[in-house]
């Protein structure tokens, strides 16, 4: 039988504990590394499972923001234009420091004061009712994207409350 020195001894006891020691200390799953790669996010050393999970919801919720807020955009921008279509069509004048709800209240009013000097005539009422049904259809698209805007603002505080939470800091 062969005998180990003593110091032969710690060596191997070293090796082992430092084989031990580089064992992987993150604990995410395959399928999250594989998410959080496809993000381009990194997995760091220690990463747990809650922390990969906060940055992708995270990520997530910035990639819905950036997308919402393009499509909200255009959104505004086409009722806008469409709001100083109509404008013009009945008479007010729109500058460019008005917001698309004081267009549209601005546009009801010159309605309002049209009927009163129409005189019941026929061909002015319908012509009325048609601006109306217009005005009704903005002001219906402009507050779907007011719900739409607070539904993406409710959502983002959500992503926060819930990263805060799985980061431990609520």
């Amino acid at each position: 039988m062969t005998e180990i020195s003593p110091t032969e001894n710690v060596k191997a006891s070293a090796a082992a504990n430092a084989a031990s020691t580089n064992v992987k200390t993150s604990t995410v799953s395959d399928s999250t590394k594989r998410t959080l790669e496809a993000m381009g996010i990194a997995v760091t050393e220690g990463m747990t499972e809650a922390q990969a999970q906060a940055k992708i919801a995270e990520a997530q919720a910035r990639k819905d923001t950036n997308n919402g807020e393009n499509q909200q955009s255009e959104s505004e921008a086409e009722i806008m234009a469409d709001a100083k279509t109509l404008a013009s069509a009945v008479g007010v004048t729109v500058s460019n420091s008005d917001d698309l709800s004081e267009v549209l209240d601005n546009i009801g009013e010159k309605l309002e004061q049209m009927i009163d000097e129409s005189q019941n005539n026929p061909g002015v009422l319908s012509m009325l009712t048609s601006y109306y049904e217009e005005l009704a259809s903005l002001d219906e698209q402009y507050d779907e994207l007011t719900s739409i805007q607070s539904g993406i603002f409710g959502a983002m505080e959500q992503a926060a409350t819930s990263n805060k939470l799985a980061l431990g800091l609520e």
